[in-house]
């Protein structure tokens, strides 16, 4: 369910309310990102799962990024993105199937996305083949333990299917380890209504 249709439209006060916070949300996971899973000047970033990419075009801006590309299925939000950053890199593509060849980019990462895929393991390999030898890979999704723990109870109402599906620490540890990803910083974010993982590739 995109955030306008539940929100009543991106013209409407609650849905430029809620991207009020999706950009200080976002601002929070750059200055992460560069902080800890960034290394090197010249890295090449993913988002992969992008919705209106403010993250990717912020990451663009940075000396340590030289290329920031940010993928999603929804033409509509990378529309909205290309109207505010002419100059980013989109791309409409499934995360099932990421138009890369292996090992192209150097961090791959989302935030609020694969709590809604019906095979977020399959997106996650995805994310992982894409990433270099050594690169990170961060998925940031709404955590169990948090404000949004109640979701598991609504799950099948507007506003459950809207949230997506919840996480615990351990559930999300035990799906990147199953693909060879090393968990590096645990990081709830957003008054813990989030939490991610930081994971490098071997």
């Amino acid at each position: 369910m995109k955030s306008w249709s539940f929100f009543g439209g991106p013209t409407s006060l609650p849905y430029r309310l809620f991207d009020h916070v999706r950009v200080r949300v976002n601002r929070f996971l750059v200055a992460y990102l560069l902080g800890s899973a960034i290394d090197n000047h010249g890295s090449r970033v993913l988002e992969a799962g992008s919705g209106p990419a403010y993250a990717s075009s912020l990451l663009s801006k940075s000396e340590k990024v030289s290329l920031s590309v940010a993928v999603d299925i929804d033409i509509e939000a990378l529309r909205e993105a290309k109207n505010r950053d002419p100059q980013l890199p989109a791309v409409v593509a499934d995360l099932y199937s990421l138009p890369f060849a292996a090992e192209t980019f150097d961090l791959v990462w989302n935030s609020s996305t694969i709590e809604h895929l019906g095979r977020p393991d399959v997106a996650l390999a995805e994310m992982r083949r894409v990433t270099c030898r050594d690169g990170c890979v961060f998925v940031g999704v709404p955590y169990r333990r948090g404000p949004l723990g109640f979701q598991r109870w609504i799950a099948n109402t507007s506003a459950g299917v809207w949230i997506g599906r919840v996480f615990g620490k351990e559930e999300l540890r035990i799906s990147v380890e199953k693909l060879g990803l090393r968990p590096v910083d645990t990081k709830p974010y957003f008054f813990r209504f989030f939490i991610g993982m930081l994971a490098r590739r071997a």
